[in-house]
């Protein structure tokens, strides 16, 4: 009479070992190509923003073209000239850093400011 009032549902405790073995195992796997994507992202997306502000600084340039370059040079972010091309100014979104802009008489454009230095190809 004890066996018909006894149910044997449910799970073992080895069954749900198992379970969690392989759930381990997969977030073992995802974590690491999880971070990989997120970095490559944020490299890419600083490469645009470089982009972008190169294009900005480009108008500028086309916009006076009797004012000399380094009066864009800043080792802290935007200048004031630059300001007005953008929307909103883009921070890099590695470090959230400020860009720099790197002038010469002959020349400007922009760098990364943050310890994991971000370039372009040309």
């Amino acid at each position: 009479m004890t066996k018909l009032f006894r149910k044997e549902e449910g799970f073992t405790l080895v069954e749900l070992m198992v379970v969690v073995l392989i759930i381990g195992i997969l977030v073992a796997i995802a974590v690491p190509v999880f971070n990989m994507v997120r970095a490559s992202s944020e490299k890419r997306t600083c490469q645009s923003n470089l982009r972008t502000i190169d294009g900005a600084i480009e108008q500028w340039i086309a916009e006076n073209p009797a004012r000399e370059y380094n009066t864009l040079a800043s080792t802290s972010g935007i200048t004031s000239d630059l300001a007005g091309y953008f929307k909103e100014i883009p921070k890099c979104p590695t470090e959230k850093v400020d860009y720099n802009i790197v002038a010469t008489t002959a020349e400007a454009h922009a760098e990364c400011a943050s310890a994991i230095k971000h370039t372009y190809p040309d």
